[in-house]
């Protein structure tokens, strides 16, 4: 699906132009991606699978957002409660949470990158 080649020259254009507007001028990123994905083998995938994804994996992250109204405050206290006892975190305010996260550079007009 990355290698398809653009249909027409407003989906050609529409492409450069979403470079140009991020600032990156990365056309050729594609490639890039392509040629990684093919250096890629069954040990590497299977080996990312045991340490990110697989249940009881040492470096997994998971997400998961409930939202409780007004009328189901017994409910969100029992989620509070049985979050305390299996080691999730619960996050109440959200702002607070994404100013405590660390900040990532931006790749905007990184050509080498």
């Amino acid at each position: 699906m990355k290698l398809e080649k653009h249909k027409n020259l407003s989906e050609e254009s529409k492409f450069f132009w979403i470079e140009i507007e991020r600032g990156t001028l990365k056309f050729d990123q594609v490639e890039h991606e392509v040629g990684a994905i093919r250096e890629l083998t069954q040990e590497d995938m299977i080996d990312f699978f045991n340490k990110y994804i697989k249940v009881g994996a040492p470096r997994r992250k998971k997400l998961s957002i409930q939202v409780y109204g007004k009328l189901h405050s017994s409910e969100y206290e029992a989620a509070k409660q049985k979050e305390n006892s299996c080691g999730s975190k619960c996050i109440d305010d959200v702002f607070s949470f994404r100013r405590s996260q660390p900040l990532y550079g931006s790749l905007k007009g990184a050509l080498g990158v």
